[in-house]
């Protein structure tokens, strides 16, 4: 059976003669392929016009097969191919992302006798367990109390916290939380709820410790099974949790986003302060650090091509949203926005060559205002997968078929698996997948398979599409190898 190492050896060890691309204007390759490949996207009434497909071979730089390769589709997180490639490409992958703690008074007796301030720099990854290190690190420097207040900074990005486009009914939601330049677990929090005695409120929990979320326990211990509920009252801090648990339940949590994310990262700091012993006369707000502050520490990300190995195979939303922010106020100034980001990110379409077929408007995909042809997202893919300098970091990141990330339980036990490494993409009425397929004949295909109006039915047309593409482009290329 093929295995996902096999491609990714088959990626990092074989030098290929590239012939100049071929536009998706030209023939395909095999007049009967491309019969058999139509009539697959003909299968229902409706699919003809909802799918748009373009695949080419990155051996020959042929198009292989074109269908609607030029209309303009929602790509829904098929933009983070254009995020991470562009973010690759412009920060490179060694970027950190930085967290700043300021002081603004001297230290004295073992305390600050004055404000921290911590500014942000649009870090998406920073986690509880990155506070209660830092505080450590705090108190190795001396530190047994801050005389002040903890001030949050976040005027790194600008204070629009949702998307263009996204919807109302998606706030508080996990996957689509408010953006901040200071973030801390992807700004969500978890409510454990544990059952008690039948007819009486479960225990319920905060995660994590220090947050600041009242809750509001409307829940019932019951014999019979339920749901859970929670919503969070918008621009405050309290959670309404409403249904039933049964009392044979273990464990269930609720994720959910917080209201304002740099008050919740000031809080949830101050908390790892006291335990690691250092405490905090003030409480928390928001500030700018003033020009007489001293920096006492910095806290740094992981690289960014780790991030950005998250953000693909996971699909983590807040990823791309700190990216774009990141783009745009490194590339034309603070404070960070979606549309400086947007621009940056057309740039970068620019040097690939994508004059037209792409309009990004955030960095998750969430919007459906974004928009994508299959074959400009094909023309990203090539670019990536050619640029040695972030070839393997973009390709790496991508999902395999039946192995990992969104892909984990799709191609299982077929011929697929191991071989396709690509980015899903999922909205109401949206299904996308745009990537790579490693053939039986050792050809490597981009591919972009974009559809809009369509049901579930669409993941089969892909799987069949896929399956035929796999066996094809047979002597169609030169091997040049190490």
């Amino acid at each position: 059976m093929f295995i996902a190492a096999r491609a990714l050896v088959c990626l990092l060890s074989i030098v290929v003669l590239l012939a100049p691309a071929a536009s998706f204007g030209e023939g395909v390759s095999s007049a009967k392929l491309n019969r058999e490949l139509t009539k697959l996207i003909s299968s229902s009434p409706r699919s003809s016009s909802h799918i748009g497909v373009a695949v080419k071979s990155l051996k020959t730089g042929k198009v292989i097969f074109s269908h609607n390769a030029g209309k303009m589709f929602i790509p829904a997180s098929n933009v983070k191919v254009f995020l991470s490639a562009a973010a690759l490409l412009f920060l490179k992958p060694d970027y950190r992302f930085k967290t700043e703690f300021y002081i603004t008074g001297p230290i004295l007796h073992r305390s600050i006798y004055g404000d921290m301030y911590v500014k942000g720099y649009g870090d998406p990854t920073m986690r509880t367990s990155d506070l209660r290190f830092i505080a450590s690190e705090l108190k190795k420097l001396g530190i047994d109390r801050i005389m002040g207040s903890i001030m949050v900074d976040e005027t790194f990005f600008d204070s629009v916290r949702f998307g263009l486009g996204w919807k109302k009914k998606w706030k508080g939601l996990a996957y689509s939380p408010p953006i901040s330049a200071l973030s801390l677990n992807y700004n969500t929090f978890e409510v454990n709820v544990y059952p008690t005695r039948v007819g009486l409120p479960p225990m319920v929990e905060i995660d994590p410790k220090g947050a600041g979320i009242k809750v509001v326990n409307r829940a019932v211990t019951s014999l019979r099974w339920g749901r859970l509920y929670g919503d969070v009252r918008e621009g405050g801090g309290a959670m309404t949790i409403r249904g039933r648990i049964s009392s044979r339940s273990g464990k269930l949590t609720v994720t959910k986003a917080v209201p304002v994310p740099p008050i919740y990262t000031g809080r949830v700091l101050r908390a790892n302060l006291k335990e690691s012993g250092i405490e905090v006369e003030g409480d928390v707000a928001l500030g700018k650090v003033p020009r007489e502050a001293h920096l006492l520490y910095t806290h740094y990300s992981d690289t960014l091509d780790r991030v950005i190995n998250l953000y693909n195979k996971s699909s983590v939303n807040l990823i791309g949203e700190n990216i774009i922010k990141v783009l745009g106020a490194k590339y034309m100034g603070a404070p960070g926005t979606w549309e400086k980001g947007a621009n940056v990110v057309g740039r970068f379409l620019g040097v690939v060559g994508v004059k037209e077929g792409a309009r990004v408007v955030d960095g998750s995909g969430l919007s459906p205002l974004n928009r994508s042809s299959p074959e400009a997202l094909v023309e990203v893919l090539r670019f990536a997968y050619r640029n040695k300098l972030i070839s393997h970091e973009f390709v790496t990141s991508l999902s395999i078929g039946g192995v990992d990330g969104t892909l984990e339980g799709r191609f299982k036990k077929s011929e697929l698996e191991g071989r396709v490494m690509a980015k899903t993409g999922y909205l109401k009425g949206v299904r996308t997948l745009s990537g790579y397929l490693f053939t039986k004949s050792g050809d490597v295909l981009a591919f972009s398979i974009l559809s809009n109006g369509l049901g579930s039915e669409v993941k089969e047309i892909q799987q069949n599409l896929l399956m035929k593409l796999v066996e094809c482009c047979r002597d169609t290329y030169i091997i040049k190898r190490d």
